[in-house]
Order: C-alpha cells, then structure tokens, then sequence
C-alpha cells in the first residue's frame, strides 16, 4: 500500500509538471533551456531540444544566404550552441547551458540584423574562469593580425573553447579541464600558421590591407595628358619569399607547391609586379656544381609559374650557388634551409617572409659502424674427454 501511494503520488507531480509544461509547444524558439531541476518531462526536454535545432537551422540559413562558414561570428555562434549542447547531454546542474545559449542567440540575432558593429569580445559567462592569459594574448594578437581574414575561424572557436575549459575547471577541476586547453593551443597553431601564410588580393573585400594615406588630388595642367591615379597605394602583407629543396635535387615538392600557388595568385592580381628568382644550395659539393644547381632550381621554379600562366619576360632567375648560406643550431637544418629558390618582387611594395612549411630535411646517416654487422667471437673448440 504505501509502495503504491509513493508511485500514484510521483505520478500526480509528474502530470501537473507535464501539464505546467505543455505551454512550452507554442513559446519562441528563443527561450533559453529549462534549469536542470526542471528538466523531468519529455515535453520540457523536447522544447529544449528543439530550442537548439532552431538555433541550428537558423545559423544554416545564414550561411545558405551567403555568411561564409569561416566567418568568425558564425563560427562563434556555433561554438557556443556546441558549448550548450554538450553541457545539455551531460545534465548539467548550473547555469551555464543558458548563458552559452545566449551567446550564441545574441550573434545570431546580429548577424540576422546585418549588424555592422558586432564586438569581437568574448565574454566569460559567470559560470567559467578565465585561465591560460598565455592563450587569451595570443587569440588578442591574432585578431589584430594582418591575416586575420583567414584564421578568423579557429580563432572563434579558440576564445569559446577557453571559457568551455573554465567551466570544466572551476565545476571538476584540472582534469576535466585540460583536454579542452589542449584544444584551445591546436587551435591557436593553427591561427597562427593560417594568419601567417595569408594573403589578401585588394579585390576581396574580407582581407586586411594597409592603405597609404591618400595625397590632395592636383589639377593636371592641361596641356600634359597625364592620367592621375586615385587609388589609394596597397602595401601587400603576407607574402612568401622562399621555397625549398630535397637534397641534390631540383624539382618541386608538393607542399612548394602550393607556396608557388600562392605567388601566382599575387603576380596574376598584380600584373605590373616583376620578379627575380635566385637559386641557393647548401656549403655540401664544389663550387661549380653548386652553382649549376642553384641555377637548375630557379629555372624550375620559373617553368612552374609559366605552366599556370605568368608570362616569362616578368621573370628573370639568377644562381648562387653555396654564396648565401642560412644558419641554424642543427645542421640539417641548416642545410635544409639553404637548399631554397629565394623570390625578389619589383613593381609593388610589399611585406614578405621566409616560410618553411616545405622544408625537406634529409635524415641522419647512420655510422658505419652501425651498419656493419658485429663480428662473430672465436671461441675455442670444446675437447671430449
């Protein structure tokens, strides 16, 4: 008898609770998710749900309308849906599932607005800690990165990743924490190297460029034909200078070739820009061969950016054998960075760097000594007795 009093009386709280609840069906998807204690009906938790598969479908729809998916506040958005979801599925008894909620409904409702001013600040919700200033810096320096544009992504999820690991770390401690940290430094890795090889054509509205500032515009005299030029000058940020080559070769590896991609890129947006191509190789062989194989490397470089469509009078090439060595701790290293064809841009300024992504270091030779087999010990003949 009391065994059934307990279960008719569970069973009243939990018709009045679906009852209480049944409003929910017809609430704005907007409504923040239930509070876990309140969370003991399928009709709440399906609200719930659909709470998030509206912010879905709405983050899809702007994407569909032209968001790019790396956008950094869409990015973000999303961020912070999976930061609510995840708390959601683990039941989660704060508030945390509707804070992050809110954050993501917020930019949403920004980018729906086609508002102009979204700040790139990342709040830490109530329910998180800010840890990892060394990670916080780098995602500040990396939104003031001239290649920003194309490490906007990782970055957004980085910020939403470190207030998700402050929540784990303030909740359960370190250990709940620290997957999400190293997340967070995979993400800024990646940022960096993105930002860092990016470059920006001045015919894409969404990359970074330094504008000089415009000069007075001069009446012309009349009697000189000159055509003035009013666009701002464009100073180009971003630009790799180098690429690298395997031991005693000359042909072009894969990932070069993608840094030479790049280069077409800027030649074919810059077609007043001019090249010199200056072939190098390591302090290893005679002078004369080196020479001939600093020479065969420019012109190999030279053949590739003719075969995607640069015309070869805007490229000139030069060997210089082993005359302009790089330095390094380790050897190999250093070799590997002197085997490289070096890109000299005339025409435009510009701001380039010596990139390494296609760096080819050969592996240590093993001693002979290793090599050779040991040699098998001489041992006396037993003698029967």
């Amino acid at each position: 008898m009391w065994a059934y009093n307990i279960t008719r009386r569970a069973c009243l709280a939990l018709a009045i609770v679906s009852a209480q609840a049944s409003y929910a069906e017809e609430m704005v998807a907007e409504t923040l998710a239930t509070p876990q204690q309140e969370r003991i009906s399928d009709t709440v938790i399906n609200r719930d749900l659909n709470t998030f598969k509206v912010a879905q479908e709405r983050i899809a729809k702007l994407n569909n309308n032209g968001t790019e998916a790396e956008n950094y506040y869409l990015v973000k958005a999303q961020a912070w849906l999976d930061f609510a979801m995840h708390e959601y599925y683990e039941n989660d008894r704060s508030p945390v599932i509707e804070n992050a909620l809110a954050q993501a409904y917020m930019l949403i409702k920004q980018m729906e607005a086609a508002d102009s001013q979204i700040s790139m600040d990342t709040t830490v919700i109530p329910e998180s800690v800010r840890l990892r200033e060394d990670l916080w810096k780098i995602a500040a320096q990396l939104k003031q990165h001239q290649g920003f544009a194309c490490a906007a992504a990782p970055i957004a999820e980085m910020e939403v990743r470190l207030v998700w690991a402050g929540h784990e770390h303030q909740e359960l401690g370190w250990r709940h924490a620290r997957e999400h940290f190293a997340a967070a430094e995979r993400l800024a890795k990646k940022a960096q190297k993105l930002a860092d090889n990016c470059f920006c054509p001045p015919e894409e509205k969404p990359c970074p460029m330094l504008v000089a500032e415009e000069t007075p515009k001069v009446e012309q005299p009349k009697d000189k034909a000159i055509p003035l030029d009013n666009k701002p000058l464009l100073r180009l940020v971003n630009v790799p200078r180098n690429i690298h080559f395997a031991l005693d070769k000359s042909n072009i590896n894969t990932k070069a070739t993608l840094v030479l991609d790049k280069v077409v890129k800027i030649l074919e947006a810059y077609p007043h820009m001019n090249i010199r191509l200056v072939g190098h190789t390591d302090s290893r062989a005679s002078k004369a061969y080196n020479l001939a194989l600093s020479e065969r490397r420019a012109k190999s470089v030279l053949k590739y950016l003719a075969q995607k469509g640069i015309d070869s009078s805007r490229m000139g090439i030069r060997g210089e054998g082993f005359n302009d060595l790089k330095t390094a701790e380790d050897e190999l290293i250093a070799h590997a960075l002197s085997r490289r064809v070096e890109i000299e841009y005339f025409g435009e300024e510009i701001e380039s760097y010596d990139q390494t992504g296609d760096l080819v270091v050969e592996e240590m030779r093993q001693q002979k000594a290793a090599k050779s087999p040991k040699k098998a010990s001489k041992s006396k003949p037993k003698v029967k007795k």
